[in-house]
């Protein structure tokens, strides 16, 4: 039973909200091109804060977990630990130069469209494989059962997959 909101749960809850918001933005955006649908900024906004309130938890919880004297992590732990940093660190440089892209040339003035869809295949693949890096503990830090893990990243590698040909098709229309 919990004894009350942890950062952990809290980081759960808030990663839970952004693969949402992920695959809501995407869909939408793939939609840019395709359809002429327009995403508003503040939405875009939303997204970003809310993966800056998942930096900051998650940084607090691996600071409890590399600190933590009564359960000290061990190597194996302090690798995987490593290993959701770095596809973190890779999803963010993608994000920032997909960011860079969109603002800089928008959805339909960009050098080369293939090299746009190319940028949000690439995002979609480190998003998908941080999260399946990841899966374990989010399915932990919102108590629901683990043996979903699989389920969850078959979903998960599905969404990327249809995102990515979504991206190259609106690259082609």
């Amino acid at each position: 039973m919990r004894k009350g909101p942890t950062a952990r749960f809290a980081n759960g809850v808030v990663s839970a909200i952004i693969v949402v918001f992920f695959i809501v933005h995407a869909f939408v955006g793939s939609f840019v091109t395709i359809a002429g649908v327009v995403v508003s900024a503040w939405a875009v906004w939303v997204g970003v804060v809310l993966i800056g309130v998942h930096v900051a938890l998650s940084i607090v919880t691996s600071k409890q977990q590399l600190t933590d004297v009564e359960r000290p992590p061990s190597p194996r732990k302090k690798r995987h630990l490593a290993l959701k940093w770095v596809t973190g660190g890779a999803l963010a440089a993608i994000a920032c130069a997909h960011i860079v892209m969109m603002r800089v040339w928008g959805p339909w003035f960009l050098p080369s469209r293939i090299v746009g869809a190319l940028v949000i295949v690439a995002l979609a693949v480190a998003l998908a494989v941080h999260m399946c890096v990841g899966s374990r503990s989010l399915l932990k830090d919102l108590e629901i059962d683990r043996r979903f893990k699989t389920a969850f990243r078959v979903v998960v590698c599905a969404c990327a997959a249809i995102v990515s040909v979504m991206a190259l098709v609106s690259a082609c229309a």
